[in-house]
């Protein structure tokens, strides 16, 4: 169990804080969709509710996998200036771990 959570526990951790914010948007839209139907003297109707319900969730979502796609782009275009410098600094380490082995007579892995 301890192995599980220690590699499943960010995943968990998220799973959830999204089942959380689902119940508070649940929580809160009922409540204002009730206070609507009311004050148009309407009456609740679950259905009219959950249409609305996953239009606003959906709708939620949409703008959200927009942003992170985005993201994504930005930081897809960008990797190899950003990375470029790390990149270099870690080839060069290895290059000189090389000559450091190659002078002791030790093997090179692969």
């Amino acid at each position: 169990m301890r192995r599980h959570l220690r590699r499943w526990g960010a995943v968990w951790v998220l799973v959830i804080l999204f089942a959380g914010s689902w119940v508070g948007q649940f929580v809160a839209q009922l409540a204002h969709f009730r206070s609507e139907q009311a004050s148009h003297n309407e009456p609740f109707v679950w259905a009219d509710f959950y249409s609305s319900f996953f239009a606003s969730t959906f709708e939620n979502w949409q703008s959200e996998w927009l942003q992170l796609v985005f993201q994504a782009i930005l930081l897809l275009g960008a990797k190899h200036w950003i990375f470029k410098v790390d990149a270099e600094d870690i080839e060069r380490i290895e290059a000189k771990i090389d000559e450091v082995k190659d002078a002791l007579g030790l093997p090179r892995p692969g």
